[in-house]
């Protein structure tokens, strides 16, 4: 009986010793995380952030300082070309017009007296002359009569001088007092009303209270204003296509391409570097953005064509060639030599030595720096529940 009992331990002692064994082998095997392969395009792009703007917008400031008697608009409202927007007070601006409308009459009135006066002066010259001639007349009477008809004729030069003067102030008298209403110059959207009844705007003047009274759009077309890096400029170029997104749809890009690239760099507030504008017109054909939202956009430098991609860190250098570790059936790994192609700052496209839904081995790189052909390793959790999918689909 002692015999069988020691028998007995002696085979658990040993099955034990292999099952312990097996588990601290398992234990060395190392442990890898991998990610299929698969088909697709890459792109090679900067990022970038900026504000919507429209396309196409007007400024609207006053060319004249009055007061405003009524604001027929409002924000948000859509107008059409030639709407009366707002009014100021034309009190001032009449009473000039009257007064260079009597400068002109009275200078009219002044050009006749003076037409006059050389009429009368011409026909005493002729009687004189004809007296002169038969010496019935002195030398100097003539000279005399002679003398205020030239300088009749200086005054009636001088006076239609002072007409084109008055008729001149007129004008711009005129011209001041049609400025003082204020019509849309296009059809478009009101984007903003700074103005409101009571206020002083200023004449010619920005930057300042008063210059900037509305903002009028053209809301179907919205451009994104980029600032690009000084070091990424050389990379854009026109009608690259872009990603762009806004604030209110992170997850959502709206297509866009480059249409006009910035010539000098210029240190915009809150940088430290100098960037330059790039401008980006958009395809929004459900109308959901609005000028004034800050975005981030993606501009693609370079595009591959449909090949193989997997990510950057799986892709190893050795001398001139480039490689990875494929994981085969058997939880063993290979070594497969790959040619690359366009890469991102994410993802490497592979020309050849790779096929689609493969596994390749990603990390960590501790264990992949010990890897050596034919290894048998062991997967993290993760990516074996994740390849076992891949398997059964």
């Amino acid at each position: 009986m002692k015999k069988i009992i020691i028998v007995v331990i002696a085979m658990a002692a040993f099955v034990a010793m292999i099952v312990s064994q097996q588990i601290k082998g398992d234990g060395k095997l190392p442990e890898i995380k991998t990610t299929p392969t698969e088909k697709g395009k890459i792109k090679d792009s900067i990022l970038a952030s900026g504000t919507l703007v429209f396309n196409t917008q007007v400024q609207l400031r006053s060319e004249v300082t009055g007061r405003v008697e009524k604001v027929f608009v409002e924000e948000g409202q859509r107008v059409e070309k030639g709407d009366m927007l707002m009014q100021l007070d034309t009190e001032a601006f009449e009473a000039e017009v009257d007064r260079y409308q009597a400068l002109v009459r009275q200078s009219e009135i002044d050009i006749e007296r003076a037409q006059t006066s050389l009429k009368n002066l011409i026909s005493q010259l002729n009687r004189q002359k004809e007296l002169f001639d038969v010496g019935l007349s002195q030398q100097e009477v003539y000279d005399n009569i002679k003398n205020a008809k030239e300088l009749a004729e200086i005054d009636v030069s001088a006076r239609k001088e002072s007409l084109n003067q008055a008729k001149a102030s007129l004008s711009i008298a005129e011209d001041r007092l049609s400025k003082s209403v204020f019509r849309a110059t296009m059809s478009g959207l009101l984007a903003s009303v700074d103005i409101k009844e009571g206020e002083t705007v200023i004449a010619g003047t920005t930057n300042i209270v008063g210059s900037d009274l509305m903002l009028l759009a053209d809301p179907s077309k919205i451009l994104a204003e980029l600032k690009v890096d000084e070091t990424d400029i050389a990379s854009i170029k026109l009608n690259q296509e872009a990603e762009i997104y806004a604030a209110a749809y992170p997850n959502k890009p709206f297509v866009g391409k480059v249409i006009h690239i910035g010539t000098s760099a210029k240190q915009f507030v809150g940088s430290q570097g100098r960037s330059f504008k790039v401008k980006v017109l958009l395809n929004d054909d459900e109308r959901t953005l609005y000028a004034g939202m800050s975005c981030r956009a993606e501009i693609a430098t370079a595009i591959g064509k449909d090949a193989i991609k997997i990510p950057i860190e799986a892709v190893h250098s050795e001398d001139e060639s480039h490689y990875v570790w494929v994981l085969n059936d058997d939880k063993t790994v290979t070594k497969k030599t790959v040619e690359l192609g366009v890469s991102s700052d994410i993802e490497q496209a592979i020309e050849s030595g790779l096929k689609e839904k493969q596994t390749v081995v990603v990390g960590p790189a501790r264990a992949v720096s010990k890897l050596k052909e034919g290894d048998k390793v062991k997967l993290k959790t993760a990516d074996k529940d994740a390849k076992d999918v891949s398997d059964r689909t």
